[in-house]
């Protein structure tokens, strides 16, 4: 009775297993045709399972070869020499049932616009039903080395902050006490100079010499002028101060609560929209995502940063514009929103552009947490870009492109967006000259910023 019980308790379903696994897992029949994916596949191809079904597992892995089974070339047996590589190593794993592993592998297909993706997969023949099918299990090198430099980047960052809060502690004592010395200076120098002010005239004359008076004059200017340098003293230290509350940061852990992501989005662009009317602003929200966990105030603070930023560099670029020849129209054929055409049609405008798009991410590793959803948030600019040797400094502080930057909001930035769990990445493509921009069209902008954050919060904070 017992062992009944046992045998009939029921099996678990093997497809409903695999869509829940991190790997993206292919199942290829005996004419190498894709029958079925995983939504981990889909995810990582970026390709729909409607377009993927059907077609032959050469497309993805060896789309030449494909074209020369296609092709009717003259020269067969050379064509068939050079490129049937891949299908013979399928049909001698399925006869000698051994699969095969194939590392570092580069995806380019149509079917995903030509996006290229370093893979590893594995290809293992299997029997089921008594025909001949493959399982191919891929992994992302992207998506590995990408998990490793964030790792190795908040960790740089962890030090950093480390190190400059302890140096910035440091300081701020110090120049409290400094602040308090030029205070008491400058009391000093304010009773000095009303003492010489009220008691010009010496005790046996009823009036003061011209010698006496000349000297307190010169006295009231040098405590007037001490008391201006005791007043830089007190405002540098002041400036200093502020600095190093800025290097700090909050202690204020985030205030929770269940939000939608365009209400801060929006209300910083009503702000920037008054600010900088020139910007073209450009929405792509997908108004479907679902609410999340953070501090509206700390979001307010990341956006406002990002999208200012992205702003005053668009505008110190069009200052460099008018110094420079436009470029021609038959250099730039077709371009988007980031050019508009001068009246005479020969010369092409500067237009800067902002865009803002939101999105859900599928599958995305945060600091080691598989997230099977995030909020992602791309802010982009068709500005001068930033350097390439700045590229991955960039979230340091006091590491800045902008010539008017201090190089503390970014790093503010990446403080706040690590307490809500979540990551910021860039990339960008500098403009060496005004001209390049010109030729870019929306699709290769200048500077973009992405933020990944989680939709819940862990329910206590370290």
């Amino acid at each position: 009775m017992t062992t009944d019980l046992i045998t009939a308790k029921p099996t678990p379903d093997l497809a409903f297993i695999s869509q829940h696994l991190f790997t993206a897992i292919l199942w290829v029949d005996d004419m190498l045709s894709i029958t079925w994916l995983n939504a981990q596949a889909e995810h990582l191809l970026a390709i729909s399972s409607g377009r993927l079904l059907n077609q032959s597992v050469l497309t993805l892995l060896a789309p030449e070869e494909l074209k020369s089974k296609n092709s009717t070339a003259t020269h067969d047996d050379q064509i068939e020499a050079q490129t049937c590589s891949l299908t013979e190593r399928f049909y001698q794993a399925k006869q000698y049932q051994q699969p095969f592993i194939d590392h570092d592998h580069i995806i380019n297909t149509p079917l995903n616009g030509n996006l290229p993706l370093s893979i590893d997969y594995s290809v293992t023949p299997v029997t089921y039903e008594q025909q001949p099918y493959f399982i191919i299990e891929i992994w992302g090198k992207d998506r590995q080395s990408r998990i490793s430099e964030e790792q190795r980047q908040q960790q740089q960052y962890g030090v950093a902050r480390h190190m400059l809060r302890s140096v910035a502690h440091e300081i701020k004592n110090p120049l409290a006490g400094i602040r308090g010395a030029a205070q008491l200076l400058q009391r000093q120098f304010i009773k000095f100079s009303d003492t010489t002010t009220f008691s010009p005239q010496s005790s046996d004359t009823a009036t003061p010499s011209t010698s006496i008076l000349d000297h307190n004059s010169n006295l009231q200017k040098t405590a007037i002028k001490l008391r201006n340098y005791t007043d830089i003293i007190i405002s540098e230290t002041d400036r200093l101060t502020h600095l190093i509350g800025q290097f700090l940061g909050s202690n204020q852990l985030p205030s929770w609560q269940t939000l939608n992501i365009h209400e801060p989005l929006e209300h910083v662009l009503t702000l920037i929209r008054h600010q900088y009317p020139q910007v073209t602003l450009q929405r792509d929200y997908d108004l479907s995502l679902p609410e999340l966990c953070a501090d509206k105030d700390q979001l307010i603070q990341v956006f406002l940063n990002l999208i200012n930023n992205a702003c005053e560099s668009m505008t110190e670029f069009e200052q460099t514009l008018p110094q420079n020849e436009s470029p021609q129209s038959q250099d730039s054929p077709s371009l988007s929103s980031q050019t508009d055409r001068d009246g005479d049609g020969g010369n092409w405008a500067y237009q800067p552009t902002l865009h803002i798009q939101t999105r859900v991410a599928f599958q995305h590793t945060i600091s080691g947490q598989q997230h099977k959803q995030v909020v992602q948030v791309n802010i982009t600019d068709n500005g001068s870009g930033i350097d390439p040797a700045l590229i991955g400094q960039i979230f340091f502080p006091m590491v800045t492109s902008r010539a008017t930057g201090t190089g503390l909001g970014l790093s503010i930035v990446q403080d706040i967006i690590s307490h809500h769990h979540g990551m910021i990445d860039v990339s960008s493509t500098q403009s060496h000259s005004p001209n390049d921009s010109f030729k870019n069209n929306h699709s290769n902008s200048q500077t973009c910023f992405t933020l990944y954050l989680p939709f819940t919060q862990p329910l206590m904070e370290a």
